[in-house]
Parts: C-alpha cells; sequence; structure tokens
C-alpha cells in the first residue's frame, strides 16, 4: 500500500517535517539541495520565505511557481532522512522496477 503525505510544517533554514497517513515522520534539511540545484524551477526556492510557501497539492509537495518533488521520492528521502543524491536515488528506483512486473507487483 502506497503511504500518502498528509501535511507539512517547515522548520525554517530549508527544514520540512513531513507527516504521513501512517503516521511516520521525517524532517528533511533540503538546504544542500536548493543551494546546488539549478534552473528556473528550482532557483527560486534558494529564497527562504518562498520555500517556506511549500503545501500539498493532491499529496504532493509543492510550491507556488509549480516545482514539486515526486511523493515516492519523498517518502524514500524521508526513510533515508536525508535528502539523496540524484545517483542513490535513480539507482534505488531503477532496482525497485526491476522486481516489479508489469501491473506493479513483486515478482
Amino acid at each position: 500500500m502506497k503511504r500518502h503525505i498528509k501535511s507539512l510544517r517547515h522548520n525554517g533554514d530549508f527544514r520540512i517535517v513531513s507527516f504521513y497517513d501512517d503516521s511516520f515522520v521525517a524532517e528533511l534539511d533540503f538546504g544542500q539541495y536548493v543551494r546546488k540545484a539549478h534552473g528556473p524551477m528550482v532557483e527560486p526556492l534558494q529564497d527562504d520565505q518562498f520555500f517556506a510557501q511549500a503545501y500539498i497539492d493532491h499529496g504532493v509537495l509543492t510550491w507556488p511557481n509549480g516545482y514539486d518533488v515526486c511523493p515516492d521520492v519523498l517518502r524514500f528521502w524521508c526513510e533515508r532522512g536525508r535528502v539523496c543524491s540524484r545517483e542513490e536515488t535513480d539507482a534505488y528506483f531503477e532496482q525497485a522496477s526491476s522486481h516489479t512486473g508489469s501491473m506493479g507487483k513483486r515478482m
């Protein structure tokens, strides 16, 4: 069963606490992530006041400019307790997809 984020809290300094429907709670520090990222969608997040405007839109962590974080990626990061590198995140999901069939069932 897929777990969904139900609410969040901004804790300052680019930290967000995510609250899930299965009672799982995790705080992530997005500081390095937003400072290293480039591009017109992510650069506004480098301003802490803009970053603090994050909200949940249909279960997706989203900002007013439309930038969002995939719910599955966010949960993976929350379970790891940190924002993971692109390489680590990609490797996790590539491995996970190799263990599922076309209907998403474990093989």
